[in-house]
């Protein structure tokens, strides 16, 4: 199957598979209660507050996390990122992105106060159902959400899309909804604790045969 060069553009973000090194994200019960994950939450409110979930596992397995944290740490599929990192981000005056004040707290307890959450607040749904491997049955009933194993982009959606609009996103159509960066910013998070990974790369690795 023959990837268009548009796909070959885009890489996705995650995690780093690590025993425990880097800190698995938890919110406290009043970040949890919120609908962070979704929505741009009212100015002034305090910032959501994060703890390492995955602490007593890592520490039982030897592992001492990362001191310092890294500038990227992850929410499951969600990004929370360094000060530095939130500035770059916001001067490209990014759609459907909003970012929110956060406050992780460390293994020693401490409080790391220069992090903020990445919002997608809609999703960008451009994966062809055509190209793409995935299973044709949706997991939950009345949710049109797959179960994609390798995406393949609709290349002619994201042609007509600005660039501004498709730099950084969150998958639509999809049960774990991946983020993806554009080639041209994706280097702010090239960096140890996150997996960057290229649609191509990704294909490959599913055994999805590709051609130049």
């Amino acid at each position: 199957m023959t990837m268009g060069q548009i796909n070959k553009e885009y890489f996705f973000i995650r995690k780093e598979k690590t025993d425990g090194y880097f800190p698995e994200l938890t919110p406290d019960a009043d970040t949890h209660a919120k609908p962070y994950e979704r929505e741009a939450l009212p100015f002034g409110q305090k910032p959501l507050i994060f703890r390492n979930g995955a602490l007593e596992f890592a520490l039982r397995r030897g592992a001492l996390p990362v001191d310092p944290p890294p500038d990227v740490l992850f929410d499951g599929e969600n990004l929370v990122v360094r000060e530095r990192i939130a500035k770059k981000l916001d001067e490209m005056e990014l759609s459907n992105l909003a970012i929110q004040p956060a406050i992780y707290i460390d293994h020693k307890k401490k409080w790391h106060e220069d992090y903020w959450f990445l919002t997608f607040t809609k999703e960008f749904d451009c994966w062809d159902r055509k190209k793409s491997r995935y299973d044709p049955e949706p997991p939950y009933k009345g949710r049109m959400l797959y179960d994609v194993s390798v995406y393949i982009l609709n290349e002619e959606l994201l042609q007509k899309t600005p660039l501004r609009e498709r730099l950084l996103f969150r998958m639509g159509g999809a049960v774990l909804s991946p983020v993806l960066a554009h080639q041209s910013i994706v280097g702010l998070f090239r960096m140890p604790g996150v997996e960057v990974i290229s649609l191509v790369e990704r294909a490959e690795m599913k055994g999805m045969f590709l051609e130049d």
